[in-house]
């Protein structure tokens, strides 16, 4: 690799979260539910550029983790200006606090892109 290579690192916050009991016995209602929360949680936050969603199969399972995409550092900042003026709207945070009806936050982290180029992802998929 060229040592003038300068690749884009993406940075991605990760939340994990353990269906509660609610979640496990109306898999469908938590579905929706998930789908609508998404819609107004992200819709004033443009700062994030892609949010994926990943359930585990084994292992861990009825484990959910959330990654939402940021440019770079300073769009995560924007992100946690933008989430604290929106967690002082009351009916906004109140809408915000019940997914712990659904779910328990199990842990958080941040991770980036390295700054190679490897992995690969298949076209036409």
């Amino acid at each position: 690799m060229s040592a003038n290579l300068e690749l884009a690192a993406m940075i991605y916050l990760v939340y994990r979260m353990k269906l509660r009991s609610r979640a496990r016995q109306d898999m469908h209602g938590f579905w929706q539910w998930l789908e609508d929360r998404e819609s107004w949680f992200y819709r004033d936050l443009p700062m994030v550029r892609e949010v994926r969603w990943y359930y585990s199969a084994v292992g861990d399972v009825y484990t959910l983790e959330n990654w939402a995409a940021f440019d770079d550092e300073a769009a995560w900042g924007e992100y946690r200006k933008a989430l604290s003026t929106l967690k002082a709207d009351h009916g906004w945070e109140s809408q915000r606090v019940s997914q712990d009806e659904w779910w328990e936050f199990l842990d958080t982290r941040i991770v980036t892109d390295l700054p190679a180029r490897v992995g690969f992802q298949r076209q036409g998929r």
